[in-house]
């Protein structure tokens, strides 16, 4: 372990181990998934730098800045069955993005190519991803909707908190999310969102949320039942 550990910290080791896990998933899913720099320390600790998901006009979906967990995941990452354990992300940018002319948003049709159906080989499965633990630093997001007077309907920078129980289930996603806080492009500063979220094609779930600012509390079960295509009349509805 000890001798894999210094050949995996050599440079040219780490760039063609990058070049792997992005070959692996690319061909698997046809996903357009970057990473720059895959860096291994003694201990047994990888970090992924400069991952970048692209959506289907070839624009950044989600940027992650580094992406730290044990060494002892990077053959599952390879599998397509990808259990992080605890694992943190920081510098994280995430563009929800709707363009002009189109209905479904681009990160939909993302997860739309990593689901088992009859357009790929019946053999890969869907994609999995678990993780007890994600932390996040210096996170941000932003709604965006082409088709809209106003495009930029909801960001949130400078945000952080920690998930559990994370899973990617082909297109299914679901999270304990617990203390994220961020400030909103009004300047309304959220100290701090806790709900059970999921997300399927047809349902999202925020079961005992709390939603919190230095002057308010808000708690609520909250359902939203939909048509996917209708999501791009989210606030109209």
């Amino acid at each position: 372990m000890f001798f894999t550990s210094i050949v995996l910290s050599i440079p040219a080791v780490q760039t063609r181990l990058a070049a792997s896990l992005m070959k692996s998933l690319k061909e698997s899913y046809a996903t357009d998934i970057d990473i720059q720099r895959v860096d291994l320390s003694l201990l047994g600790v990888v970090q992924l730098k400069g991952i970048e998901l692209r959506d289907h006009h070839n624009d950044t979906l989600i940027f992650v800045d580094k992406l730290a967990t044990s060494l002892l995941n990077v053959k599952k990452i390879m599998d397509n069955e990808v259990d992080l354990g605890n694992a943190s992300l920081q510098g994280v940018d995430f563009h929800l993005k709707t363009y002009q002319g189109e209905s479904n948003d681009n990160l939909s049709i993302f997860v739309d190519k990593f689901q088992n159906d009859t357009s790929r080989d019946s053999l890969v499965a869907p994609f999995l991803l678990n993780s007890a633990n994600v932390y996040l630093d210096d996170f941000n997001f932003r709604l965006i909707n082409e088709n809209k007077v106003k495009e930029v309907q909801f960001e949130a920078k400078d945000g952080g908190g920690s998930l559990s129980d994370f899973s990617i289930r082909g297109p299914n996603v679901s999270a304990a999310i617990k203390g994220l806080y961020f400030e909103d492009e009004r300047g309304i500063v959220i100290t701090n969102l806790t709900t059970n979220f999921s997300y399927t094609k047809t349902e999202m779930l925020f079961q005992k949320t709390v939603l919190q600012t230095k002057t308010s509390d808000v708690y609520a079960d909250i359902v939203f039942g939909y048509r996917r295509e209708d999501l791009q009349f989210f606030n109209d509805k």
